[in-house]
């Protein structure tokens, strides 16, 4: 199962992280060159969009196990995302360390070997996949404990005050009293959301007393781990109504010299009209002093954690005030834009740089220029009750749509079932003018929901 820390193990992780880096770098060192006999593998630990990107790069950019790169993809169901396109899969309970620790082996038996782990999810034991690395010298991408930092909201908001960053006020919870406690301290609104979560799952925006009554529920009900462990975050005045929100991704990766450094994607903006990620779009439109302050963070926060690979930090912008707030130690899904925008995007980024290849600066340059590019969520209707299979799309019809003047694309992720609000799919949309991007891209997503088709409960 996934591990719960105290907060006195959080605390001793993260005192001991500066002789954890100095031991898992010491063991890394670049790819060369790739080699179609002996192929490193790359196993992908999830295999929903995210980790279809990294799958997929490896073929697109590489060659696949013929040019070098062998892909594996585990995930808990069949039928997910990146399954068609990887060399091999597995279907398991991905929280069992036992079967996870298995099917790892089966695929890299000898860890001396060329290979990386990326933890796409967190619905994964991450303390047996830390143990994997750190005791049997498993390369665990970025790191074998960065899962154990940045898969835990609370480990992550010790060590934003560990580097002394900017962040929004907080407080830990184990309880509904404890909840309303530090809600009345805040002031109303306040942020809810599980210790262990992504993608916004169990976390809430709450604005009115009723709220705050269902949110601690919610938390512990959605959470991605196990326990009753929530933060609780003060809303920053101003967010909503003159702030805007960053994902900063970071990329650690050898250079020619063979000497580990950072490298840093354009900032992401993105918003969300409630808790979950809804758009976001490349360039943003911050200032040059935030985008600075943005890179800075992160690079801190990176240079910490160590390894090799993509850490994406999630920052609350509020002119030239930087407030940092979460750190996924892997691509995010607010950066699934770059699948359009950059000449790398952030799936081919991990790929690259957790196997130990070389990321050139133009890699991380913005590919179409003089446009915004928007990604927007394509959802399953909220008033799906329970699962039910995806019986198809509509291709045709959202294909016809775009020909008459809406310069835009989607990406169908082909999963085999939904849920209420599932996310099925990305619009996406180019314009000189950013509002009407937007615009646009909200357009096509909205048309392609009508265009997927759902059959009865699973």
């Amino acid at each position: 199962m996934v591990y719960k820390m105290t907060e006195e193990e959080r605390r001793d992780l993260l005192d001991k992280i500066g002789s954890y880096k100095k031991e898992f770098e010491g063991r890394l060192s670049p790819l060369d060159p790739l080699d179609p006999e002996r192929p490193a593998v790359f196993i992908s630990v999830g295999g929903g969009e995210l980790g279809d990107l990294a799958v997929t790069a490896a073929k697109g950019q590489y060659g696949g196990a013929g040019g070098g790169v062998r892909t594996v993809a585990f995930d808990r169901y069949n039928g997910f995302p990146a399954q068609d396109a990887a060399d091999a899969s597995e279907v398991f309970d991905m929280k069992n360390g036992d079967l996870l620790e298995r099917y790892i082996k089966k695929y890299v038996p000898d860890p001396s070997k060329p290979h990386a782990i990326y933890m796409e999810v967190e619905m994964i034991d991450t303390h047996r996949a830390y143990k994997l690395g750190m005791d049997e010298g498993y390369k665990v991408m970025s790191t074998p404990y960065g899962p154990l930092v940045c898969m835990d909201r609370h480990a992550t908001k010790l060590m934003f005050d560990r580097l002394r960053l900017e962040r929004a006020d907080w407080a830990y919870a184990n309880n509904d009293k404890e909840v309303h406690r530090i809600a009345k301290d805040f002031g109303l609104p306040v942020i809810v959301k599980p210790v262990m979560t992504s993608s916004g799952h169990g976390t809430s925006i709450v604005k009115t007393g009723k709220e705050l009554e269902e949110a601690y529920a919610h938390a512990v009900e959605h959470a991605r781990g196990v326990g009753d462990e929530v933060v609780v975050e003060r809303f920053l005045p101003g967010l909503k109504t003159m702030g805007t929100e960053i994902t900063q991704i970071v990329v650690r990766h050898f250079n020619e010299h063979g000497k580990i450094v950072n490298s840093f994607v354009p900032p992401i903006e993105h918003r969300r009209p409630g808790a979950t990620y809804h758009e976001s779009w490349l360039p943003s439109a911050i200032s040059e002093g935030a985008a600075e302050r943005c890179k800075a963070d992160a690079g801190r926060i990176a240079d910490f954690m160590g390894g090799i690979g993509v850490y994406a930090v999630e920052q609350f912008v509020l002119g030239d005030e930087v407030y940092n707030n979460e750190v996924a130690n892997r691509p995010h899904d607010t950066g699934m834009v770059t699948r359009w925008m950059l000449n790398m995007d952030e799936g081919a980024l991990q790929l690259t740089s957790t196997l130990g290849l070389q990321i050139n600066p133009f890699h991380l340059e913005i590919a179409r220029q003089d446009v915004y590019g928007v990604a927007h969520v394509v959802l399953a209707p909220l008033e799906i009750k329970k699962e039910v299979k995806v019986l198809g799309w509509n291709a045709s019809k959202l294909n016809h749509f775009q020909t008459k003047g809406v310069r835009g694309d989607f990406w169908y992720f082909g999963k085999p079932t939904a849920y209420a609000g599932r996310r099925m799919g990305m619009a996406a949309a180019f314009q000189p003018d950013l509002e009407k991007a937007r615009r646009n891209a909200e357009i096509i997503a909205h048309l392609a929901e009508g265009c997927i088709e759902y059959g009865g409960r699973v």
